[in-house]
């Protein structure tokens, strides 16, 4: 009878279920999985948050709210972050109007104070008549001649002078194809080659409709071409001329004793933007927030950019441009 018992024992412990008898097969497998995803997510994540230039150059932009869509190169941020974005203290704490911008983070992080309606960029600290110096490759389109002995300021008040050319550009640059660049509040530009230098050419009486203004332009709520306004043939604008990055594009003006230029963008993408009413202009570039969209870098000849990286547009760091390209008086003497 104990025999029979044994036996039944052995034959019970062979006819156990598979998994019951080869329980460490499943513990090795379960291993090998885990392992396995861990491995795959370390992968995704090297792509998501690039280590290396070639990585960061075909990764997607890490801008928050930029859209995937975006018919502009955005890069993602540059492997490192040294010498980028050192020079904040010369911000404005005044950003652009948070409802013009349509594309990318609406708030700039360093306004302290709320900006005037339609206003569509952000300012440089810079000295009355300091040089300044293109951010990127880009195209000079076209110009107007606000400027006034004395005028009125978006606040009512009235200042004097009143420092207004203006200048728009689109960019030449691969990182930011069709990209477009607006300058105002410029005490005057070496590209416009008689303003300041030919009477025809300089303060506009206050209250006149006398502005000298040509080419393509860009406004809060609109963009025009406009072949001529005001005898702006006096200013001969060198409309088309090509500027590379860290070269003299005009000198910061004054709006009574406060002085500063003032830089604003449009992104191209493939989105409609609300502000820019059909029929008013092209409806897929988009105002950004310059401070919070873009990084930015000291300029000097021998600096390497990473891509979507943009030059601060003033002499920094013992960067210093040809002492005649520091005297407000310099112009350029053609296009090419």
């Amino acid at each position: 009878m104990e025999m029979d018992n044994n036996q039944e024992n052995i034959d019970s412990s062979r006819k156990k279920p598979f998994l019951k008898k080869y329980w460490w097969i499943g513990l090795i497998l379960m291993i090998v999985t885990i392992f396995a995803g861990f491995v795959i997510t370390k992968m995704v994540a090297k792509k998501q948050n690039p280590t290396s230039m070639s990585d960061a150059v075909f990764s997607p932009t890490s801008i928050p709210t930029i859209p995937a869509t975006s018919a502009s190169a955005i890069t993602s941020p540059p492997s490192s972050m040294e010498g980028i974005n050192t020079h904040t203290e010369l911000y404005s704490n005044i950003g652009a109007d948070q409802n013009l911008i349509t594309l990318g983070p609406k708030v700039d992080n360093y306004s302290r104070k709320t900006p005037y309606l339609g206003k569509r960029g952000f300012e440089f600290e810079l000295d009355s008549k300091a040089p300044l110096l293109a951010p990127m490759d880009m195209t000079l389109t076209g110009f107007q001649n606000n400027s006034t002995e004395s005028g009125i300021g978006a606040d009512g008040q009235k200042y004097t002078p009143m420092n207004d050319l203006m200048l728009s550009f689109e960019s030449d640059s691969p990182d930011w194809p069709g990209v477009v660049i607006v300058l105002y509040h410029l005490y005057t530009s070496p590209l416009i080659i008689g303003h300041y230098q030919n009477p025809d050419c300089g303060d506009v009486e206050i209250g006149t409709k006398n502005v000298q203004a040509e080419g393509h332009l860009y406004f809060p709520y609109n963009d025009n071409v406009t072949a001529s306004t005001g005898n702006a043939e006096a200013c001969q604008a060198l409309i088309g001329r090509k500027v590379k990055r860290g070269e003299l594009i005009g000198y910061a003006g004054n709006v009574g004793e406060h002085s500063f230029a003032s830089f604003c963008f449009k992104v191209p993408d493939k989105s409609i933007s609300s502000v820019i009413k059909e029929g008013k202009g092209n409806r897929n570039l988009h105002w950004v927030q310059p401070a919070s969209f873009f990084y930015w870098k000291s300029y000097n000849p021998g600096a390497t950019f990473p891509g979507g990286v943009l030059a601060y547009p003033f002499e920094i760091d013992g960067y210093q441009l040809p002492a005649e390209q520091r005297d407000a008086n310099f112009k350029y003497t053609s296009i090419k």
